[in-house]
């Protein structure tokens, strides 16, 4: 879609895609992706935007007065994997023209002090995005996949919706992003059991592990790789994941796959729901505890 290093006129990338023509955080309307563009603002917070040592590249988030809140385009950087977007990042390279850096994912964010347009104190948001491409070798088969494929399902789908957010260390987010990316793609194939969730066919053939052959399809996602959510992931045979990136009727196609995927994760979760509320022995009616006769949130007996 984008090439690394080539140079683009903002005007066009609009005129082509739409978003927001203005600040640094653009979500064009019925795209799967946001643009992100650097400009003066981390300079003017006290804080660049760029590389960091760790490896990150950090990105101010927008907000020029009073403390920065997670609204609006930050509130969209930072649940873009859950909502199945893409981040495309460029910076300016001259007036009018930008340059692509790459794909990005947000694995964190921190928070520092700087002054806002007023020159009063505030608290900036700035993001942590890391390199799709480094994460991409992430899903490679090692130890901690092949233990993944025997966990169980239930325990498996929590690792791929854990939020990496609330680590404390950048290492730590990172690494758990790369965990979760590994998680998320052994649980949509696992949910897939075995049989393309497009056409149902049985996998083409058995891998050396043994087991039937499929491929994760990220649905919302130009590119396989990277982090995502179990609700936009799906395992196909491959000739529904070729169908799925370079037929006429791609678009369509992956539409129906994200129904198909989105009634079974809600059957999921009404599923866990009743699992917990059955060991729990809670009446999912009432909200009654059947071994005692109370209300387990007052404490008041049923007849009460």
């Amino acid at each position: 879609m984008f090439v690394a290093g080539e140079i683009y006129r903002r005007r066009d990338l609009h005129e082509l895609f739409g978003g927001q023509r203005q600040g640094g955080i653009s979500t064009p309307s019925g795209q799967n992706f946001i643009m992100l563009f650097t400009g003066s603002q981390g300079q003017q917070y006290g804080y660049n935007h760029g590389w960091s040592e760790e490896g990150f590249y950090l990105y101010t988030g927008v907000g020029q007065q009073g403390d920065m809140a997670f609204e609006r385009g930050n509130w969209a950087i930072l649940e873009h994997t859950a909502n199945g977007k893409d981040i495309h990042l460029f910076e300016n390279d001259s007036k009018g023209n930008v340059s692509y850096v790459g794909e990005m994912v947000c694995t964190g964010f921190r928070e520092v002090r700087g002054p806002d347009i007023d020159g009063n104190d505030r608290r900036v948001i700035v993001f942590e995005l890391t390199s799709a491409d480094a994460l991409d070798g992430a899903v490679e088969a090692d130890d901690e996949y092949e233990r993944m494929w025997k966990e169980p399902l239930v325990k498996l789908r929590k690792q791929a919706t854990a939020s990496y957010m609330s680590k404390n260390s950048p290492s730590e987010r990172r690494a758990l992003a790369r965990s979760r990316s590994k998680a998320i793609r052994v649980y949509a194939l696992r949910r897939a059991n075995g049989v393309c969730e497009a056409c149902g066919k049985n996998g083409p053939f058995r891998t050396s592990s043994g087991r039937p052959y499929l491929e994760a399809h990220h649905m919302r996602r130009l590119c396989d790789g990277g982090p995502d959510d179990p609700w936009w992931v799906i395992g196909l045979c491959p000739s529904c994941h070729r169908r799925a990136h370079h037929s006429a009727d791609k678009s369509e196609f992956n539409h129906r796959l994200e129904h198909i995927v989105e009634r079974k994760e809600r059957r999921r979760v009404k599923d866990q729901k009743r699992g917990k509320d059955q060991r729990t022995g809670i009446d999912r009616r009432t909200g009654i505890d059947r071994r005692t006769g109370k209300d387990p949130r007052s404490g008041r007996n049923r007849r009460e």
